[in-house]
């Protein structure tokens, strides 16, 4: 099957997991899926169901938003209804960097978990699902197609609800994330905190050395 063949039935073989999934994780890549070439099918399909396209189909919104990105395409090359979480703020990973020697609590996120699938991350590594690793939102990783200054630091998640926190290295960029202050965890870390069978939860978390 050509790449182009393959890129226009995606939308079809991402819908047929809607009934099946689980909120906030990432699904097995089908094997139609061109990972070279396209962008991650975890991150392609999360923001599928985000933007309910499921429900879209033959509408000019499904042709604009609905397709796979190009592995060297980001979601800033499609119309800003296409991105299912635009952040209230932008915030690039040096100006971040500048507040990880402070004991900065950011209040407004929510924690969400994904699974690793055997692909690295945006970091360049590759991980388990349960080693304590976190991927964070975009704006404050910045460009995804390279390494970020943030790679490596270390980030310290309490779930306000119950108290229970973890703390985890971030390995990956988060496009998806509700805002800014979203984290996507690890299945493992998602665990220190909540039941997976929650798939989303507030959380409250700060850099920590």
């Amino acid at each position: 099957m050509s790449r182009f063949l393959a890129v226009t039935t995606l939308a079809c073989v991402a819908a047929t997991t809607v009934s099946g999934r689980t909120i906030g994780a990432r699904t097995t890549v089908p094997p139609t899926y061109d990972q070279g070439y396209l962008e991650p099918y975890a991150t392609y399909h999360a923001r599928y169901l985000a933007l309910d396209c499921q429900d879209k189909h033959d509408t000019l919104f499904f042709e604009s938003c609905c397709h796979p990105l190009l592995a060297t395409q980001s979601l800033s090359d499609r119309p800003e209804e296409c991105n299912p979480y635009p952040s209230s703020t932008s915030t690039s990973a040096t100006s971040t960097l500048e507040t990880t020697s402070d004991s900065e609590v950011y209040t407004d996120g929510y924690a969400t978990y994904f699974y690793q699938n055997g692909v690295a991350g945006a970091c360049g590594t590759v991980h388990s699902d349960y080693d304590m690793i976190a991927a964070i939102d975009q704006d404050r990783y910045g460009n995804s197609g390279a390494v970020s200054a943030l790679c490596g630091q270390k980030v310290k998640i309490t779930n306000p609800a119950n108290g229970n926190t973890v703390t985890v290295t971030i390995a990956d960029d988060c496009p998806t994330c509700r805002n800014s202050d979203s984290i996507d965890l690890s299945v493992g870390a998602f665990e220190q905190i909540a039941d997976l069978s929650e798939g989303i939860v507030s959380i409250d978390w700060e850099f920590v050395n």
